[in-house]
């Protein structure tokens, strides 16, 4: 799947809830090319929240990962 479908996919997800919320999805694109590493798609979609409430949860959530991670 491409960016606009799995984007498209995840708008109908946050309408289907029937509740303001937001949503950041990465998903592996398929199977690495020789020699390559994988490619890895990402998109975000709101839907009825403030954009400033979008942002902090975004950084709660990178701030989080990053926390996790390392």
């Amino acid at each position: 799947m491409d960016n606009a479908e799995v984007q498209k996919k995840c708008e109908d997800f946050l309408r289907s809830l029937g509740v303001p919320g937001f949503i950041i999805f990465g998903w592996k694109k398929g199977e690495p090319v020789q020699g390559q590493q994988a490619e890895y798609g990402v998109v975000s979609s709101y839907h009825q929240v403030p954009k400033e409430a979008a942002m902090k949860g975004m950084t709660w959530a990178l701030a989080d990962f990053v926390k996790r991670s390392f």
